[in-house]
């Protein structure tokens, strides 16, 4: 025969193959789809979710080739005049430039038709000028040109009831037409505005907000402009030119998130190959006699390892396909649902095609490769030897597994000594893949050769049913290992990422600096409440006390408002150390050396009864002394002395400086918290010491309220009064946000290790089923029930995967100590979950194990 006959009989022979056992064929395909699919979908999802450069520069810069600012950041002297300002940075540039004006605006109360109001930040900019295109989505209308319309993000639409392009809302003492409604990519409930520039009746509006910022502009250069020129004009002249390739700097690269997707398609496929490794070690079994009898025939020995070669490539290809299309449509149905949990708008999504041809390419060239180490041996045999369908026993193994079984463990506790001693970053992860992989091949090897010794024990101490099951494993020893290995290797994975969500989660509670007590609500109100509404609202959420309002502190200086806080360890050590100065910002050593860990805490101006909520119950002579000025009170003491000093932060031409406003003895109630809270001020003051420091009250009226239990936010918010719940902003504690995400990841992987090991043990009982049908046929003839033998295979998958399942997970806990202890993290087991994925595997196993065997005695004989 040719050697084109030669190929096509074993292309015929290898489709036979995969075609005649079809359950098997379909479980390995499944079990190939798996990590295809799984890998594809993470890397869709990535790229939809990501922020590429393209839509990063749009955002930032829309469709311009930069923007130029001011090179101090303050504002320029006729920054209120958008023409003049505009042509003063024009005369600056090349002809054939184009220019879009853009300041932001600070506090700007915006009534909707009914009367709801909300005080937002925005900005005057041309959003219908071609350099501003893609800044926002357009949801509905066209952006305005005229003097007296707004656009407004759809967030604050609803927040003010505004359900229509063209209705009205007030703004100052005039009424502003809204002519389209946007939406930030990034944060869909983002509320803000954008006023055409350059009208009077924008100009009026800008004037009632509470602060403007410092102008800059959008601007369009020529080409092949020479660039350096510009920038050193603008320099001169007090402003900075920030090209759009800057934007790079704040888009997620594909790389890391592509990386992700393929290293976890990759390590779920050297799970696979150990799997296929077990298939084709019980495929080449069955079909020795066919492999003899091809040899006794004259056929090379290139046929029989085609034709393996073959039904390989049939069965990877499937699965590869399957897994791609589950990936891929798993990836569009649910990044919608992340999108929105997100409150972004991801675009459509994509499809990271080159991702998935990767993994496609890797699932097969796996699999081809894998399928031929089984028949390596056989096709040196002899036909009359294969002819036999026994393999032979070679003397020599049992010295050698003991040997491979040797060199895996010593390299396991390599890897993980290297692991613990070395910070080599991510390396230290991979360090913890060595340590589970070699150390679970390393065990399983050596329950192999203990196995293989233990094989003619006259007696097992085991109960009948296991007692047959123990000995159906000893009698496939290779067989067996190999399962255990791959299924080790499903345990630790889902062990490896039980363990680090849980000690990320840990390590997230032990450095989470709450933002308010546990027992605590803030309320930023747009208005004072009167004492009937304050006690209405201690009624209603059943609290124990309810502050009186305060304000923040802040000093005016050269027609700004700078915020003043108390001079902490923190706050001094940065500023000894120059580190507020441009270009420095290496805080660590001083968040490490000090006791308070909030760069630049409030001060409040409240008060004596206050005072007294916020820092507790001080005597009549203290009350006097704050009320006086001559004192002021701490809340949150950590970093501060006896006496506090009150600076505001100032800018110059180098950075910032600390400017002292006061200096005053401090209070210390005995009621005061240790720990610091973000949303509460440091130290308040009295109205008369602000006075006396010449500090100015600023920002909405703020009140807390105090209880015996955590407070609801929605509870606080619906106990306000009607015309306040709109527009009112109500915090509580909440906790780390990354632990809550966690608790929901661990039972998601238990579910996902259930479901692989699901798979895993239905292809592999398939083929413990077509191989031990001699067995099955013994047990059916001296009278076994189908029930008992249902038992005897579920006894076999239970046994063999509770025990990889306990040499997993054991090897994934030392991978887990070593890795997280060399990066640094200390570590957190969660046993409950730990056990319950163990026990849901050996369950698994047994119910699929007992769900395969056909009830019919018949059915075995044909099987």
């Amino acid at each position: 025969m040719s050697r084109l006959g030669h190929r096509r009989l074993a292309w015929v022979l290898g489709w036979r193959l995969a075609s005649r056992s079809r359950l098997r064929t379909l479980l390995v395909c499944l079990a190939i789809a798996l990590p295809v699919g799984t890998g594809s979908a993470v890397a869709a999802l990535s790229a939809t979710s990501r922020v590429s450069v393209p839509e990063a520069r749009a955002m930032a810069y829309g469709a311009a080739d930069g923007r130029i600012s001011t090179l101090s950041g303050e504002r320029k002297d006729n920054a209120a005049d958008p023409a003049g300002s505009t042509a003063q940075v024009g005369a600056l540039l090349p002809a054939g430039h184009r220019l879009a004006y853009d300041i932001d605006v600070i506090a700007l109360v915006v009534r909707g038709p009914q009367g709801q109001q909300s005080t937002v930040d925005g900005r005057v900019l041309d959003l219908a000028s071609p350099l501003t295109a893609g800044l926002y989505r357009k949801d509905r209308g066209t952006f305005p040109t005229g003097d007296g319309t707004i656009t407004l993000s759809s967030a604050l639409a609803k927040a003010v009831g505004v359900a229509e392009v063209g209705q009205q809302v007030s703004v100052g003492n005039d009424r502003l037409t809204v002519s389209a409604l946007v939406s930030d990519r990034t944060d869909l409930n983002h509320r803000f505005f954008a006023l055409p520039p350059g009208g009077p009746r924008t100009v009026a509006a800008v004037m009632s907000a509470k602060d403007v910022g410092s102008p800059r502009w959008f601007v369009g250069l020529p080409q092949h402009d020479d660039l350096p020129s510009v920038s050193g004009k603008l320099k001169n002249a007090g402003y900075a030119y920030t090209p759009s390739s800057q934007a790079s700097a704040i888009a997620e690269e594909s790389a890391a998130t592509d990386s992700t997707a393929l290293l976890i398609g990759f390590g779920l496929l050297a799970e696979i190959a150990l799997l296929v490794t077990a298939v084709f070690a019980v495929v080449v079994r069955s079909q020795r006699r066919h492999m003899g009898l091809l040899a006794a025939l004259g056929a090379p020995a290139r046929v029989s390892a085609t034709f393996f070669r073959t039904h390989a490539l049939c069965v990877s290809l499937l699965g590869s396909v399957v897994g791609v299309v589950a990936g891929q449509g798993s990836a569009h149905l649910i990044a919608p649902v992340l999108a929105e949990r997100a409150n972004a708008d991801w675009g459509a999504a994509e499809g990271a095609w080159l991702t998935s041809l990767i993994l496609v390419g890797m699932a097969v060239l796996v699999t081809v490769a894998v399928s031929t180490l089984p028949a390596r041996a056989a096709l040196r045999e002899h036909p009359i030897a294969l002819l036999k369908a026994v393999p032979p026993v070679h003397s020599s193994r049992r010295p050698r597994v003991r040997t491979a079984a040797g060199c895996c463990l010593v390299t396991a506790a390599v890897a993980a000594a290297a692991a613990v001693l070395t910070d080599a970053g991510a390396l230290t992860a991979v360090l913890g893949v060595v340590v589970f992989t070699c150390g679970i091949t390393g065990t399983a090897l050596a329950l192999s050769a203990a196995a293989a010794h233990r094989a003619d024990t006259p007696y097992i101490p085991l109960p009948t049913l296991l007692r047959t099951a123990a000995r159906s494993l000893l009698a496939f020893p290779v067989r067996a290992a190999t399962t255990l290995v791959a299924l080790g290797v499903v345990a630790a994975v889902s062990t490896t990422v039980l363990i680090a969500s849980a000690s990320v989660a840990q390590k997230q509670r032990d450095s989470y600096e709450p933002a308010l007590p546990g027992t605590s609500a803030l309320i930023v109100a747009p208005r004072a409440l009167s004492g009937a509404e304050r006690a209405a609202l201690k009624s209603s959420t059943g609290a124990t006390d309810v502050s009186t309002s305060y304000q923040r502190a802040a000093v005016a200086r050269e027609g700004k408002q700078l915020q003043v806080s108390p001079r902490t360890d923190f706050v001094g050590c940065i500023s000894d150390r120059g580190l507020l100065s441009y270009g420095q910002n290496n805080w660590q050593p001083c968040y490490a050396s000090s006791a308070s860990k909030i760069p630049f805490p409030a001060v409040a101006i409240a008060d004596a009864a206050g005072a007294q909520t916020l820092a507790g119950a001080m005597t009549e002579e203290q009350v006097r002394t704050y009320e006086s000025g001559e004192a002021a009170v701490a809340v949150t003491p950590a970093g501060l002395g006896d006496t506090v000093e009150l600076v505001a932060m100032a800018r110059d031409k180098s950075g910032f400086v600390l400017e002292t406003t006061a200096k005053l003895p401090l209070i210390r109630p005995q009621k005061t918290d240790a720990d610091e809270y973000q949303q509460l001020p440091a130290v308040v003051v009295s109205p008369a010491g602000a006075r006396a420091a010449r500090i100015i009250p600023v920002g909405t009226d703020t009140y807390v309220l105090t209880a015996g239990t955590a407070l609801r936010q929605q509870d606080v918010l619906r106990a306000l009064p009607a015309d306040m719940q709109a527009d009112a902003t109500v915090a509580v504690e909440s906790g780390p946000s990354v632990v809550s995400a966690v608790d929901r990841l661990q039972p998601l992987v238990a579910a996902i290790s259930a479901s692989t090991t699901m798979l895993i043990v239905a292809a592999m009982v398939s083929l413990w089923t077509s191989d031990l049908r001699g067995e099955y046929q013994m047990l059916g003839a001296v009278g076994a029930s189908s029930w008992w033998r249902r038992l005897l295979a579920s006894s076999m998958s239970s046994l063999l995967i509770f025990m990889s399942g306990i040499i997993g997970t054991c090897w994934g806990i030392a991978a887990s100590v070593a890795f997280l202890v060399g990066m640094g993290t200390d570590v957190a087991i969660p046993a409950g979950w730990l056990a319950l994925t163990v026990l849901a595997a050996a369950a698994t196993a047994a119910v699929m194990g007992g769900a395969l065997v056909p009830r019919q005695a018949r059915a075995q004989r044909q099987a």
